[in-house]
This record gives C-alpha cells, sequence and structure tokens, in this order.
C-alpha cells in the first residue's frame, strides 16, 4: 500500500494543531525534564572508550594488562634547570617525594610504579661470590655523600636505566605509573578530570609552585572537627575554590575518601617549602590530556554562545524582525537541551572529544527553522494570511521534506556504529537523539508557536521581506541559467575536475596522527612542550610498543626461542621509526659480558639450558620482560613519535618476521603500549571508514528515490553530497587533517546539512515543474522560495564556524576549519552543481513530477 503524502498530513496535523496549548504545555513540561536532566550531565571520558577493545591487538592487550601493565601510562619527568646533574640530595629528595604523591593518585595502579625510588628498577654487578642483584636506590637510602655516590654507581650498572628513567645527560629522573580504569574493589571508574586536576596539583605544583595552601573545615565533620587539616595543595583556585571538591586525608569509619567541597573549607597560604625554580616538571600522558581538552571546553562553550549571537543578529537581518529571528534559534537550542538530557538518561556523559556534536546538532535545527521561518514569511506577506493559516501552509510544504531529511540523518548517523570504538559510537547515538529531538522542536514546538506569532507592524514586516526578496530576485535568474547548456557544461567541467583532483588526493589521506604530540591540542600548549622536552632528554621517548613474544613454558630456557627473540629485537631496532628495543635476550647477553669481566665477544646466548637459567633467573620478572614461567616474554619498542606512517611501518615489519619465523616456537603478538592501541584503533578505521560513508551515501539515497521516486532526484541531491565528501577527504589529506575517530563523525555529520538544503531545494523544483514552469523557471522560482534560506543558513553556519579557527585547542580549529569547508561545498553544491545536473537530466528524459511521498 502506498502511502501518500496528503494522507499523512491529514494524520499529523490534527495531533499537532487540534489543541496546540495542550501539545505545547506537554511539550515544554517535557524540555524542563529533559533540561533538568542535561543540567546533571558531567563530562565522561575513559582510555578504553577510545581503543577498539574487539580488534585481535586489542584482545592480547587486555589479556596481559594485569600482569605487564596497561597503555594508559602517566609519564613524570622531573628535570633540572641549573646545569646539575641528578646526584644531590635536594633532587632526590623531591623525586622521591613526587614518586610518593604518584603512588597514592587516585587512579594509580600501585605495583605498576616505577622510578629510581622503586624496588623494581634493579642493576647486576660481578661480585666475589657471583652476581649481585639489588635496587638502584639502596631501601635504607639516605642523603649522604657515601649514600649517593653508591646511587650514581647503580645508575651506571643498572641496564636501560639511562636513557628510561634517568636522562641522558643526567640532569633529570622519570616517574612512569600504569592507570587502572576502573577501581578494582568498588568499580567506581576512573574520573579523569579530576586525576588530572591532581598531577597539576599535587606534582607540577609541589616543585613550581612558590605557595602551599592548606585547606581546614570550617566546621565539624566527622572524624573530623573544626579547623582540622583536610588538604594540603599547590593551586590558587581563588573565585573557583567553591566548585572545587577534596579527598580529605583520612578515611571514613568504612574505610571510604571523604570528599570535602571547597565551600566547606577555609585557606591558609604559607611559603611552599619545595619550591625550585631551578627545577621543571613535565607530565605526559592519556590523563593529561583528557584534563587539557576539558579544561578548553569551557572556551568551546564559549565560541557556542558566540555562534549564537552571531547567528541571531544574522537571522535579524533575514527575517526583518527580532521576534522571528529568535523562534529558529530557540527551537535549535531547545533541541540541544532535548539532545543533552537524552544522553545524561541513557546513562551517558558528554565525552571532551564529543563536545562538538551539540553545536552540530545546533546547526541543523537552526537550518530547517529558517525554512519554517522563511516560508511563515512568504506566506505573511505575499498571500496576506494569517499566523495560523500561514503555519498550517508551511507546515504541509515543509513537514514532510523535512522529516525525510532529519530522519535520514538519523539513520546516516547510525551506521557510524559499523566502528567499533565506544566513542564513536557514543557520537552516532548523541547525534541520532539530538535530530530526534529536531524533529519534535522543528517540526512540532516550531509550527505551533508560528500560529501564535502577532507582528507589531505587518506592513512594516512586509516591505522588509519585498526589499529582501528583490535583492534576492537580481541573484537568482543568473543562477538559474545554469539550467541552460552554455553554463551547465562548464560547471559540470569544473566539478569533474574538483572530484579528479579529490581522487588523486584521497591515497595521501592519514588514517590517524599526521604529527608529533598530541593533535588535539595546539603545539605549543604546555602539554607537547612537555611532551617534546622528554622526548629530547630521554632515549625512550614518549611512545611505546610491546610486542608480546608467547611461547611455551619456560621458554627463556630454550636457546632456538631466546636467539629468535633476540634477532626480533634487532631486527625492530634497526626498523625505521624505532629509537631502541629491550628483551629478556638482550639483557641476558649483557649478564654474560658481565660475568667474564665485560667482554664484547662473551655478549651472545648460550644454547646450554643451565646457563640459560643462571643468566635470566637473575633478571626478576618486575622488570616487565618476563611472567613467572617465562612463557610470555615482552619486547619493549620505543617508537621515535606516533604518526600513522611509522605506527605503520613497524607494525608491517613485525607482522613479516613472524610469518617468517612461524617454526621458531614464538610467536609475535601485536599488541601492547600506547602505540599498540593506536596501531588498533588506525586499522579499525581504516578498514570502515569506506563502509562508514558509503552505508551514509546509500541510506540518503534511499530515503531521496522513496521521498521523489526519480532516478534523476536521486542524482542531483546525492552527488553534490558524494562530490562534499570526497572533497573533503582531499581537502583533509591536503593539510595534513588524520582521519581518526574524533574526525571521521564530524565528515559524516557534514552530510547531514547537505541533504536538508538538497531536499528542501529539489522539492520546491519540482512544485514548480508540475505548475508547468520549464526547467529554468521553476529554478529560479525554487531559489526564490527554499534557495535565499539555505544560503542564508550556510552563511551564517559558516561565520559562525569561522570564529572556531581561533581556539586555543587544535582540534576545535582543525574542525572548525574542516566544517567551514563543508558548509561551503555543500552550499555551492545545492545552489550551483544541482541546477548543472537537472539539466543533464532533463536533456536526457524530461523531468516531471512522480507519486512520491513527498509530492503527488
Amino acid at each position: 500500500m502506498r502511502i501518500s503524502a496528503d494522507g499523512i498530513l491529514r494524520a499529523v496535523i490534527p495531533l499537532i494543531y487540534g489543541r496546540r496549548w495542550l501539545t505545547f504545555s506537554l511539550l515544554m513540561l517535557l524540555t524542563a525534564f529533559l533540561g533538568f536532566h542535561a543540567l546533571k550531565l558531567r563530562p565522561d571520558a575513559g582510555f578504553e572508550k577510545q581503543i577498539p577493545l574487539d580488534h585481535p591487538y586489542m584482545k592480547v592487550f587486555k589479556k596481559y594488562e594485569q600482569a605487564f601493565g596497561g597503555a594508559n601510562l602517566i609519564s613524570v619527568a622531573l628535570m633540572r634547570n641549573d646545569g646539575k646533574d641528578i646526584y644531590d640530595p635536594d633532587f632526590l629528595d623531591k623525586l622521591k617525594k613526587l614518586t610518593d604523591a604518584t603512588f597514592f593518585l587516585p587512579g594509580v595502579d600501585r605495583a605498576h610504579v616505577t622510578s629510581l625510588f622503586t624496588p623494581d628498577l634493579t642493576y647486576l654487578e660481578i661480585v666475589e661470590d657471583g652476581i649481585n642483584l639489588g635496587t638502584v636506590v639502596p631501601a635504607n637510602y639516605a642523603p649522604t655523600p657515601e649514600m649517593i655516590a653508591k646511587v650514581r654507581e647503580h645508575v651506571g650498572k643498572a641496564d636501560a636505566v639511562i636513557g628510561r628513567f634517568v636522562s641522558l645527560d643526567q640532569h633529570g629522573a622519570m616517574i612512569v605509573a600504569s592507570l587502572l580504569e576502573r577501581h578494582p574493589v568498588t568499580g567506581a571508574k576512573l574520573d579523569y578530570h579530576r586525576l588530572a586536576g591532581q598531577l597539576e596539583d599535587q606534582l607540577r605544583g609541589r616543585i613550581q609552585s612558590p605557595l602551599e595552601y592548606r585547606y581546614r573545615l570550617k566546621a565539624d565533620r566527622p572524624p573530623y572537627q573544626a579547623g582540622d587539616l583536610v588538604w594540603t595543595g599547590y593551586t590558587d583556585y581563588g573565585w573557583k575554590l567553591p566548585w572545587q571538591t577534596f579527598e580529605a586525608t583520612r578515611k571514613d569509619d568504612n574505610g571510604e575518601a571523604i570528599l570535602v567541597s571547597g565551600r566547606d573549607v577555609s585557606v591558609e597560604q604559607q611559603p611552599n617549602p619545595d619550591y625550585s625554580p631551578g627545577y621543571s616538571v613535565r607530565i605526559i600522558g592519556f590523563a593529561k590530556v583528557i584534563g587539557d581538552v576539558t579544561d578548553a571546553s569551557v572556551e568551546v562553550i564559549g565560541f557556542f554562545f558566540v555562534a549564537m549571537l552571531l547567528i541571531v543578529g544574522l537571522l535579524w537581518l533575514f527575517c526583518g524582525s527580532l521576534r522571528l529571528s529568535l523562534l529558529p534559534l530557540s527551537a535549535a537550542v531547545t533541541a540541544v537541551v532535548w539532545e543533552l538530557g537524552l544522553l545524561q538518561l541513557a546513562g551517558f556523559g558528554l565525552d571532551p572529544f564529543a563536545v562538538l556534536v551539540p553545536f552540530l546538532i545546533l546547526s541543523i535545527g537552526v537550518s530547517h527553522g529558517v525554512q519554517y521561518i522563511n516560508a511563515w514569511g512568504n506566506e505573511v506577506s505575499e498571500h496576506g494570511l494569517s499566523a495560523l493559516d500561514a503555519s498550517l501552509a508551511s507546515f504541509r510544504r515543509l513537514f514532510l521534506p523535512g522529516t525525510v531529511a532529519i530522519v535520514t540523518n538519523v539513520i546516516g548517523f547510525a551506521t557510524l556504529s559499523f566502528i567499533h570504538i565506544q566513542i564513536v559510537r557514543e557520537m552516532a547515538l548523541n547525534a541520532a537523539m539530538g535530530m530526534a529531538a529536531v524533529i519534535v522542536t522543528n517540526k512540532m514546538m516550531l509550527p505551533i508557536v508560528l500560529s501564535w506569532v502577532r507582528l507589531p507592524d505587518i506592513e512594516k514586516f512586509k516591505r522588509r521581506m519585498a526589499l529582501r526578496d528583490r535583492m534576492g530576485d537580481r541573484l537568482w535568474p543568473h543562477i538559474a541559467a545554469i539550467t541552460q547548456a552554455r553554463w551547465a557544461l562548464p560547471t559540470l567541467g569544473v566539478v569533474a575536475a574538483s572530484l579528479a583532483w579529490a581522487i588523486w588526493m584521497y591515497p595521501r589521506l592519514i588514517i590517524g596522527d599526521a604529527q608529533a604530540g598530541v593533535p588535539e591540542l595546539k603545539p605549543d600548549s604546555r602539554y607537547n612542550r612537555d611532551s617534546a622536552a622528554i622526548a629530547a632528554n630521554f632515549a625512550i621517548g614518549v611512545d611505546l610498543l610491546k610486542v608480546i613474544v608467547e611461547a611455551k613454558p619456560y621458554a627463556c630456557l630454550d636457546g632456538r626461542v631466546m636467539e629468535t627473540v633476540d634477532r626480533f629485537t634487532w631486527h625492530v631496532q634497526n626498523t625505521p621509526g624505532v629509537i631502541s628495543a629491550v628483551s629478556l635476550p638482550v639483557l641476558a647477553r649483557q649478564s654474560r659480558s658481565l660475568w667474564n669481566e665485560g667482554s664484547p665477544k662473551w655478549a651472545v646466548l648460550p644454547r646450554n639450558k643451565d646457563a640459560l637459567a643462571q643468566l635470566t633467573g637473575r633478571i626478576p620478572s618486575a622488570t616487565g620482560l618476563q611472567n613467572a614461567d617465562c612463557s610470555v616474554l615482552p619486547v619493549l619498542i620505543f617508537t621515535a613519535d606516533h604518526r600513522a606512517a611509522t605506527i605503520a611501518g613497524i607494525v608491517s615489519a613485525v607482522k613479516q618476521f613472524n610469518l617468517d619465523n612461524l617454526s621458531s616456537g614464538a610467536d609475535f603478538a601485536l599488541a601492547s603500549g600506547n602505540v599498540g592501541v593506536m596501531a588498533a584503533t588506525n586499522e579499525e578505521i581504516q578498514s570502515r571508514e569506506i563502509l562508514v560513508i558509503v552505508w551514509v551515501h546509500l541510506t540518503l539515497l534511499v530515503f531521496v528515490w522513496i521521498s521523489f521516486r526519480s532516478w534523476a532526484s536521486v542524482v542531483c541531491i546525492i552527488t553534490p553530497l558524494v562530490s562534499c565528501s570526497l572533497l573533503t577527504y582531499g581537502f583533509m589529506a591536503l593539510l595534513g587533517i588524520g582521519m581518526k575517530s574524533a574526525t571521521l563523525p564530524v565528515a559524516a555529520f557534514g552530510v547531514g546539512i547537505g541533504v536538508d538544503d538538497g531536499i528542501y531545494l529539489w522539492g520546491a523544483l519540482i512544485h514548480y515543474l508540475a505548475a508547468g514552469a520549464d526547467i529554468r523557471e521553476a529554478f529560479r522560482q525554487a531559489l526564490r522560495a527554499a534557495g535565499k534560506a539555505t544560503t542564508f543558513t550556510s552563511l551564517a553556519l559558516m561565520v559562525s564556524v569561522g570564529t572556531w579557527l581561533f581556539s586555543g585547542l587544535q582540534f576545535q580549529a582543525d574542525m572548525g576549519l574542516l566544517l567551514l569547508f563543508m558548509f561551503t561545498t555543500n552550499l555551492f553544491g545545492a545552489i550551483l552543481m544541482m541546477p548543472a545536473l537537472g539539466w543533464l537530466c532533463h536533456l536526457l528524459s524530461p523531468l516531471q513530477s512522480k507519486n512520491g511521498l513527498l509530492v503527488k
């Protein structure tokens, strides 16, 4: 049974207009309810949300995460800037304090904290009765000249300490800790923003802040009494203190942490005894990235409000009435409130990397709202209809094409769930809920409000509308001329050349990061400066790939397995992009050389099982190079950076070596470490990004066909969208913006605004063709009816996202540039490319109205 447009409208109009006050009141109550829940929405970052847990690499990662630590690390470097080395009582005292502070940070896996002051950092030396294994800093350390001399000696004897935990010039030292995503007892999720704040306060501030701040309770709170010290920190929160939360140093009677609000404490300040202007603290890690991005989210909210103010101003110029200009923006903002409230009710938070989704919902909501305002204004000014009749006329004309466009967007965005990365799926769900909200706010609430609008001076409004239309009437005939051969052919030629360029650029599109450091932050951000400083002073760099060598139990006593792992270490260490590699056979060879007075000719692996046992038995499993029964032998590979090309080259070398040595008894399984996580993420996106984009466009194609039942409609609406996507990919390749979990959704979402423009414009074109106009006149009338709203919306959104280019977040600046490009190409595709394609389709088969969903 065919569903007709009239049948749908006859069923829907009474539901919306029959009892407008009741319908609107119920929707406003629902808006208040969702707004209440939107206010409860909190940032929700997570390391595991960023990774494809179903990928084979990540299954290896999760399997050995407890034994060898995860990829979610924080690295803290204490550096001297005064030219002295670390062998100094003051430096070692501060390093010990930072190690202790790191150990007690929330979320730190205390079994995997390593620095000079932890017992897992050992050295080997030859003594009279054999080999002595000792800790680099003895347990009975005291800041005496003799003990400090011993520490210097032990660092020199320890394998892979200089370059890993002591800087190459020995002017700094490193602390490395693994983080737990969830509390091992309570299961509570790690609060990354809070942890990032403590990294700054308890680590960097402890050394670099001249003042120490002490927080005392104002009133009794068992087991504390008024005046008791509950927290000592090094950050001046100023006016933001009431919104801070501190974890008191003591626990309650049940052993639970006591959280104290900044409103409940008084602050004392005094000189910081650990302040050392000659030192600097460098901090890197996923938690620190999340903290910096979350802090910068306040700026994103600021740009959100700037965009709204700009849109209001432009809407005022377009509508000729401040009252009318506020309506489409209000409807779009209401949709965002619904989106955020639904997100909170669904049990999610707002990930810092998904903060741009609400703006995309705002953009699409404004796009649909302007079409309604434009249609309503035309009915009032040109046909003299009342507010109610104009609203009904606009509803009959725009409800179905607008709803079909939004439903198409919802289904298209849902295809992002093909990417098996939780953050991408959350963004898809977030966008789908926002688009569903747009249907309610723009297709129900806005038409009802328009039926009540009373303009104070209707004649003045009509004059403004007439002036606006006259200005457009000078432009539309020139654009409509593209439906003629002499203009259509050059336009299609330019389009073909642009698409050829985009296809030529596509192989240059990078899957993953295109530069060193964290691309979400500015190159000169504190984090990227810290990252560069650590990479320059430590041989390990800041990026680690762990290859998990799986073998039979006690494989470290098998000469063939050990020799294969040793060859692999040498092979991968000579792979471009690798700084250094460490494995159990490497340490065993060095140990054998020590047994023989350091002679390099003895730095080889013995074949004898007992000899291997003597060498490997001295190397504790705490080094992370073997498990208890020697059945797993991780190889630690430190890379120069985490660029996509670097990762791909190293992963390819590992896979090829594994294929060439299948009979060795060792399987070189990828992967752990932060580079292993990036490798899995890059491969997941590379394998599915084409599938996602194809499904998005196929969804659009199906709904366009259902709506208009003509192949010409499909060609003229879908071709500009496909062209926009291809050109966006070429643009990303040109600028070096990598395709990753943060950028792929934006590339997909940008299509949503384009399909709205295309459906509205094509629907108007078919309407005028059905009335008997030729194609040029029909397109001129379509531009006059819907094209001015399409053009205005695109220009307004381009101006608003243009402000993002000045953001302090590189991520937001890049997304602003991408959206600016996509809005521009969507606009040109709708008003320039569509008429040229319309001419071509009309030439092959005269365009006419079909019995589709939107036209009879």
